[in-house]
């Protein structure tokens, strides 16, 4: 325990507390031992050359454990070259007796060694700080990220993201073949022959096996790495699938849709119109639509501004409306206009459904027109009862000058047309009750009319 401790203080020192990516601490411990084995052995050696008064090639040693420490120890490879270039000096001052020559040329190979690990620290540096970015990229990243060895497609790494979309943790995978992933052998062989083609691929959709059977949709994209790796990244577009499915349906249902349908923009312009709109308007192409105004197409320029007016703060709007065909032809339409918002409740455009009323408006003028004759009929059918009675009545009156038989004979016939007429007169009140509810619910009559039979009534009122 104590061990640990000192050799993490002899790191922190050595790295100076900052750390530029993420190594295994066993192999930090591997490259401190070997600085502190190359350093010793080198001063040894150098002592040894001092000895013996050849001393031309041991110093290059020194660049060894200088190189090293710089490499591994950036923050503190300058400070170590400093301090085993003054031991260095030291040996030789110890060695020379001070002698002035070895000492300058002794102190140049030391500002030499300096400036080496001086140089290989700052390369050393910003390579780890560029390593440390692109990890962090790596980790971070919203798309997963995964390295795959192209020989037996086994997965080398992947970031947590990879991982968490497929439905795996990151130690289960390195123990899954890449191979097993997907879904379709078709497309997977198109993936690799285009890989192998190009050396990359780019927004290549597939689906991934994720765990307990389910499945994943994924927008791909790789390239080839050296040593027989490459690198893929996916983003998961399951979500997205599911909505295109969902709009290539609704889409389906309205281009389909027996009503006729259009969307316009928030200034009424044209943005779709489907074929029901299309045979009903009696176009045969929607870009004789798309664009224009939808205001041009109304038959009451009145109505369309009510409508506009109306709808932003009513959301909706429906009635009959009046609508101009191709070749300026009008027709009627029942219309049910909505403002379509988005989920925060901003408007985004104005969806308008059709249906063809034009054959029932036609129909319902033809059943005004026939009320309004039954209207008329009525009228002079209670009207000719009445007029028949007053010569009736002139009858009655002047037979009583014929004689005894005769006088009798014409009233009695005088009698049984007053029943008819009667009888009549009674299916004359039954069809008032037809008048009456044709007035009630298609608006037929006329005040002149009501006028007509109320002076009627008191001139001749019913038996």
């Amino acid at each position: 325990m104590a061990q640990h401790e000192e050799n993490a203080g002899i790191r922190q020192q050595m790295t100076g507390g900052n750390v530029f990516v993420e190594r295994e601490e066993s192999f930090v411990n591997f490259w401190l031992f070997i600085v502190i084995l190359t350093t010793i052995l080198a001063l040894l050696i150098n002592i040894l050359s001092l000895n013996k008064g050849a001393n031309d090639v041991a110093p290059h040693l020194l660049y060894i454990p200088v190189v090293i420490a710089a490499y591994w120890y950036p923050n503190r490879g300058p400070i170590f070259a400093v301090i085993i270039s003054l031991m260095y000096l030291g040996i030789v001052y110890f060695f020379t007796h001070g002698v002035m020559g070895e000492l300058i040329a002794s102190s140049i190979r030391c500002f030499v060694l300096i400036g080496v690990s001086a140089v290989v620290s700052s390369l050393a540096t910003h390579m780890r700080k560029n390593e440390v970015k692109y990890r962090s990229i790596f980790n971070n990243s919203e798309a997963g990220i995964g390295l795959v060895n192209t020989k037996d497609l086994s997965i080398a790494e992947v970031n947590k993201r990879f991982a968490e979309l497929l439905g795996y943790t990151r130690e289960e995978l390195p123990k899954i073949s890449f191979n097993d992933l997907w879904l379709e052998p078709e497309v997977k062989d198109t993936f690799f022959n285009q890989l192998a083609l190009h050396d990359s691929i780019e927004n290549f959709e597939t689906r991934f096996r994720s765990p307990l059977g389910k499945e994943r949709w994924v927008l791909m994209s790789a390239g080839k790495l050296p040593d027989n790796q490459f690198v893929c990244t996916i983003v998961d577009i399951t979500d997205r699938k599911k909505a295109e499915k969902a709009l290539l349906i609704k889409d389906h249902a309205i281009s389909s849709s027996i009503n006729a349908i259009a969307i316009f923009d928030l200034d009424f312009n044209i943005q779709y119109v489907n074929q029901s709109l299309l045979i009903m308007m009696e176009y045969n192409n929607e870009q004789d639509f798309i664009g224009k105004h939808s205001g041009q197409f109304f038959g009451s320029e009145q109505v369309f501004d009510d409508i506009r007016k109306m709808l932003p703060t009513k959301g909706s709007w429906f009635g009959e409306i009046s609508l101009i065909k191709n070749y300026k032809s009008p027709f009627f339409v029942l219309i049910w206009i909505n403002m379509v918002k988005d989920e925060t409740g901003k408007p985004i455009c104005i969806m308008a459904s059709f249906i063809d009323i034009t054959d029932r408006k036609q129909m319902e003028i033809v059943k005004r027109e026939a009320l309004e004759q039954i209207e008329q009929n009525i009228e002079q059918f209670a009207i000719l009862g009445d007029h028949i009675r007053n010569p009736l009545a002139v009858i009655m009156g002047l037979s009583s000058l014929a004689p005894g038989d005769i006088s009798e004979k014409i009233i009695l016939q005088a009698r049984e047309i007053d029943r008819i007429i009667t009888k009549l007169d009674m299916g004359w009140i039954e069809s008032e009750k037809v008048r009456d509810f044709v007035k009630r619910y298609y608006g037929v009559g006329t005040a002149g009319l009501e006028h007509s039979e109320g002076e009627r009534k008191k001139k001749y009122p019913r038996p």
